[in-house]
């Protein structure tokens, strides 16, 4: 069956890809007579001689390692109009092919927060007070307290199962998303086997919009690190200031500094770091025992706990550089051990079964899944731009929200 999707946007996924018209073709399948080549098959779908196929579109998907959806977006992603790009070297530059994902990320999100606020006006929704509020003349812990109480963010109920940061953040989240943030956990463009962008690459982004404002994680961090991003991105939404944010650290822009402060002022009152006094002068190594033990009592990470440290000259430069090449060294460590045990589970057969779906619903959030089933219910939304939205085949759009048969829970 042949569909009608941009056919614009079939180059722009090719190029994404990094391969050629030949290799493309080849890789795709698209079989050859002696009327037509491979190539030049493929070449008609790019200009729009012809339509493709679903199994096509399904097979370009897999090979360029982009969901189906991209296909039926209005224009293929172009230099992302999302703000600034906060980062520091080497996250803008190190890895070529991860920043092109990310480039290509950004300019999908931008384009379902754009469906979103279109959906959020045909239901007459008023802007949200809190965005572009303040600015970085502003004291500091006057806007985290604010956003404190505008989201109603309890730190001690954040606190509570300190055994459990996936039910710490996910209470973080929910006092977010209840304000009328959107809070996506994303990390890839819907092939996370070939396209993961990995969390040196970016931390988070956050889209400014009174009336639609998003945030998006990177899902492959750890959830004490998603917590602070959170907030971070909170803080770029009430400064108004969209754009990408990469690894905490003191060389970063005044808007990062200030966004790193309040989140911190959020999460660790500063009184709280007093306890340091009595381990100054402590080599980097033995104080990162200290620093870990604090940081995990309170579901935060240790980074953030050490780049305070800094800030508030617990630590001198040099011992803080000393203790951000452990966490760095210990962080690659476990990654590749995780990689190791997938490996090995993998070879013996024994892979735990995932629920794909349940994962992509609480990756959306709630705020996107409720939305998107109400406008479908009331015809603003059609299985197309749903599948734009939600990053879902237009075909299975409505089994995908269907509450009978997928659980909300995480």
């Amino acid at each position: 069956m042949n569909v009608e999707v941009n056919h614009n946007n079939l180059e722009w996924a090719r190029d994404i890809a990094g391969l050629k018209l030949e290799d493309a073709a080849k890789r795709i399948g698209l079989s050859e007579s002696g009327k037509s080549k491979a190539v030049d098959k493929l070449r008609e779908l790019e200009n729009g001689d012809r339509p493709p196929t679903q199994r096509q579109l399904e097979n370009m998907a897999r090979i360029y390692c982009i969901p189906v959806a991209a296909f039926y977006l209005d224009s293929y992603p172009r230099e992302s109009d999302i703000g600034e790009d906060f980062r520091t070297l080497p996250e803008q530059s190190s890895n070529t092919q991860a920043n092109r994902h990310l480039q290509a990320l950004t300019s999908n999100i931008k384009a379902r927060q754009s469906i979103t606020r279109d959906l959020l006006e045909e239901e007459d929704t008023e802007p949200l007070a809190f965005v572009r509020s303040t600015s970085i003349a502003v004291d500091r812990q006057l806007v985290a307290d604010e956003i404190t109480q505008t989201i109603g963010f309890d730190l001690k109920q954040y606190r509570r199962r300190p055994s459990n940061p996936h039910e710490c953040f996910k209470y973080l989240r929910d006092c977010i998303q209840s304000a009328g943030i959107f809070v996506l956990l994303l990390s890839d463009l819907g092939h996370p086997a070939t396209n993961t962008i990995p969390v040196d690459v970016f931390r988070g982004f956050a889209l400014v919009d009174d009336i639609a404002p998003y945030i998006v994680i990177n899902r492959k961090d750890a959830k004490v690190a998603q917590s602070f991003t959170a907030l971070h991105e909170v803080a770029h939404i009430w400064l108004g200031s969209s754009g990408i944010s990469g690894k905490v650290n003191n060389r970063g822009s005044e808007i990062e500094r200030f966004c790193n402060a309040v989140a911190a002022r959020i999460l660790l009152p500063r009184e709280e770091l007093k306890v340091f006094n009595s381990y100054r002068g402590l080599p980097a190594n033995t104080l990162l025992g200290k620093v870990t033990d604090f940081a995990r009592s309170r579901v935060i990470s240790s980074s953030m706990v050490a780049y305070n440290l800094l800030l508030e000259q617990y630590i001198v430069q040099d011992t803080w550089r000393q203790m951000q090449r452990m966490l760095d060294a210990a962080r690659a460590a476990q990654e590749q051990a995780d990689a190791d045990k997938r490996a090995q589970q993998k070879a013996l057969g024994s892979t735990p079964l995932i629920d794909n779906n349940r994962i992509k619903r609480y990756s959306l959030g709630e705020n996107l899944l409720n939305l998107a089933e109400r406008s479908l219910a009331t015809g603003d939304l059609t299985p197309t731009k749903a599948s734009t939205l939600l990053g879902v085949n237009p075909r299975k759009i409505r089994s995908f929200l269907d509450p009978r048969r997928f659980s909300r829970g995480t």
